[in-house]
């Protein structure tokens, strides 16, 4: 067994750092910033990460000095094998050596689990050791992935999404897609619903959703009365499709039983016409040409695709069941009218999390909500946005592991997310966060990364993040392993420097541009890329 190579010696002890002056021999030579190192004692070995390197060629011994951030314990007891146990018991003691922690500490440390995991990528400091993350405890304990935009954030969740896949081809897995970014990635493997193919009718909506979207316009008191009105006109219009064969009685405004929307209408014009005065129907007309001007324009068309009954084939279709070779709904948001994109995300999420609370337990399988640009509908502001998205994701992060319901969380923005939301994540990828704000955020959140990890945030290449959690065994430093070119999202920078090289864009591409405005048509994603 070769000795082990002496760095320093410890000079200060703190709760979780030691620091430590260099020994002689060249020691600084082999200081890295995210090194393993160790203070051996006996049977047990305290490790930890360098965070900070300090040092001169004039000045006193203090100025050279490193800082290790501890992480656990390495115990080995007689007749068993080397064990890696997080936290630190005792602590080391001035004057203790510290060495470079060898291979076999780091095989203990970062040995592949016995768990069921999944490898995202390497080691930053041990490229030849995969980097794994404990599959329940990552899905099941929801995650986040964070990072501005540049740093490989959609590459990064496409990975981590696609290796799920690879172990678990029969997963349930449901993503909000703003930007249409992610269909290229899952070709084979999603079914990707767009404003053309959503099926999303008003029946399925509940009354706060539903004030959400049709009332409109007026003074806050004529907007209260629109409100009575809906929920009035809601009630008995699903009273009515259900007729006998359900207890009517027990039918509100939220029960997603369906009702046909010239129902709905019919009630309001029955409603306005027993009105004596003239000036008291503004509310009945505005409610009225609301719910007509939606039904004429196409971009609304999925709210009145369908007044049957059809909430069986709604939720097959959502949540992959059967999966059919394909267990990813990819949602694409990004031809959704933007008035209504935070309802729509609402809705789905409040289905999904009730369906899976009512549904049997025993028979009901997980479902993964991937939640795409997350600042947007559940955002640290409750004032922004539609604070029912922000209220049933929130809740989902606090409730959904008792019924299978789990959460991903993902953001450029991380100091303007939602903080309790945050909280219940309990695996972070952190890739590069150059803002101050974002920074301190993911230190209040995530207090047990190492602080020297932390301050690595804002230089971290991009394919590069800080991972911390109950999903790891420790935190570490990873690189994300390579994404195929042709499965990366689209999300790429438009290419200035290629793109006006040539003067391509011709009168005829305006026309074919502004037909295509006309008739809301989207390119395929595919056959663009």
């Amino acid at each position: 067994m070769r000795p082990d190579k002496l760095l320093g010696h410890v000079v200060t002890v703190s709760g979780s750092q030691l620091t430590v002056a260099f020994a002689g021999d060249g020691a600084q030579e082999a200081i890295r910033i995210g090194d393993m190192v160790k203070v051996t004692e006996g049977h047990r070995k305290v490790v930890g990460t360098i965070g900070e390197v300090r040092f001169s060629e004039e000045g006193s011994a203090a100025s050279r000095v490193f800082t290790v951030d501890l992480l656990g314990d390495v115990i080995t007891k007689t007749g068993e094998s080397p064990q890696f146990i997080r936290g630190v018991s005792i602590h080391p003691v001035p004057g203790d050596e510290v060495c470079v922690a060898d291979p076999d500490d780091l095989e203990v440390i970062y040995t592949e689990p016995s768990r069921a995991s999944i490898a995202v990528g390497a080691l930053h400091h041990d490229p030849e050791r995969a980097a794994c993350v404990l599959t329940d405890e990552l899905l099941n304990m929801h995650f986040a992935v964070l990072g501005t935009s540049g740093s490989g954030k959609s590459c990064s969740i496409s990975l981590i999404i696609g290796a799920v896949l690879d172990n678990h081809p029969n997963a349930h897995i449901v993503m909000f897609d703003p930007h249409n970014e992610y269909s290229n990635a899952f070709p084979d493997r999603a079914e990707v619903i767009s404003v053309d193919t959503l099926n999303l009718p008003l029946w399925l909506f509940n009354l706060e959703e539903l004030i959400n979207v049709l009332v409109r316009g007026g003074s806050d008191r004529e907007q209260e009365s629109q409100s009575i009105i809906l929920k009035d006109a809601v009630i008995w219009a699903r009273r009515h499709f259900a007729g006998d064969d359900f207890g009517t009685t027990f039918i509100t405004a939220d029960t997603p039983v369906p009702f046909r929307v010239h129902e709905l209408v019919r009630f309001i014009n029955d409603e306005m016409g027993r009105l004596t005065k003239p000036d008291t129907s503004i509310p009945y007309q505005r409610l009225r040409t609301r719910i007509e001007s939606l039904r004429g324009d196409r971009r609304y068309s999925f709210l009145f695709s369908s007044e049957d009954d059809s909430l069986t084939e709604i939720m097959g279709r959502l949540l992959r069941m059967p999966v059919n070779g394909k267990p990813l709904t990819i949602v694409d948001l990004s031809g959704v009218p933007s008035e209504i994109a935070d309802v729509v995300v609402s809705v789905i999420t409040r289905v999904i999390f009730d369906f899976s609370m009512w549904s049997r337990r025993d028979r009901m399988p997980p479902v993964l909500i991937v939640c795409e640009e997350a600042h947007r509908y559940v955002p640290a502001d409750e004032r922004v946005g539609f604070a029912e998205t922000a209220r049933m994701i929130t809740r989902v992060a606090k409730e959904g592991r008792k019924y299978g319901v789990s959460l991903a969380l993902v953001s450029q923005r991380p100091s303007e997310l939602s903080a309790p939301a945050l909280a219940q994540c309990c695996t972070v990828f952190a890739l590069r966060l150059v803002s101050d704000a974002d920074q301190q955020f993911i230190a209040r959140t995530e207090p047990d990364v190492a602080r020297g990890m932390l301050a690595a945030l804002p230089s971290l290449p991009t394919q590069q993040a800080i991972v911390s959690g109950e999903g790891v065994r420790i935190p570490m430093r990873i690189r994300f392993a390579d994404v195929p070119e042709d499965r990366r999202p689209r999300s790429e920078s438009a290419k200035f420097s290629i793109k006006w090289q040539d003067d391509d864009a011709d009168q005829w591409f305006i026309e074919d541009g502004i037909e295509r405005w006309r008739a809301q048509i989207k390119e395929d994603v595919r056959a663009a890329t």
